[in-house]
């Protein structure tokens, strides 16, 4: 399916959407317990993904994330596939963390690592340095900047396929230089960008109570 740009201020620029399988063993992992991964998309292992193609040289994609605890964010990260699969690496421009801003434009940025090696085939997992401070409902917006046009099969960043939520996602389009909701571009879906967080405080059970939380258990002896 080729999507294009509805825009009559600069040329329109074609976003193709090729699904493939998102594969197992992605860098997901088993988080410790206190660590939490914000996201905004509906990537599972082997549900279907669109790899956005479309993005020219220096533009960026972006997913506003939201903190669901106080803490430190630890690390980002961006799934990048290709169809076929081919495994290789690809040198990005650069990863941001960046202030919430107005969206659809960033705040100030708050880290920025340069050169990222992109490997297909995974959630790509970029730690930082020094982590970043967080609060309950803060919200920071991670972005990825292409050195390269992506080929037409990818490798690239990749969304879901169940819909693109408002004030989520976000691309920073040349020209004209100016951030957009990628939804309005006609991006379908979810940036497959995510964030760890460390939590400040040991996450609750699902029943609510906490680990350590002793006193809220009733005991029967026989």
């Amino acid at each position: 399916m080729v999507r294009s740009r509805p825009s009559p201020v600069f040329p329109a620029a074609l976003w193709t959407t090729l699904v493939v399988l998102s594969l197992s063993g992605a860098r997901l992992g088993a988080d410790a317990s206190n660590l939490v991964v914000l996201q905004n998309d509906s990537i599972t292992d082997f549900s279907q993904v669109s790899i956005q193609v479309g993005f020219a040289a220096d533009e960026r994609g972006a997913a506003w994330l939201t903190s669901t605890c106080d803490g430190n964010l630890t690390a980002v990260r961006i799934l990048w596939l290709s169809s076929p699969p081919n495994g290789g690496t690809t040198l990005g421009q650069d990863v941001r963390v960046s202030a919430a801003g107005a969206f659809p434009v960033p705040g100030a940025v708050l880290q920025e690592l340069l050169g990222p090696q992109m490997v297909e085939g995974a959630f790509n997992e970029f730690a930082l340095t020094p982590p970043i401070p967080v609060t309950l409902g803060e919200t920071v917006v991670v972005d990825f900047q292409f050195l390269d046009p992506p080929p037409a099969g990818g490798p690239s960043l990749v969304t879901d396929t169940d819909g693109c939520q408002a004030g989520r996602n976000g691309i920073f389009a040349i020209p004209p230089g100016s951030w957009f909701s990628s939804c309005a571009l006609g991006v379908t879906g979810d940036f497959g960008i995510r964030a760890v967080v460390d939590c400040a405080e040991p996450l609750a059970f699902a029943d609510g109570f906490e680990s350590g939380d002793t006193s809220a258990w009733s005991v029967t002896v026989p």
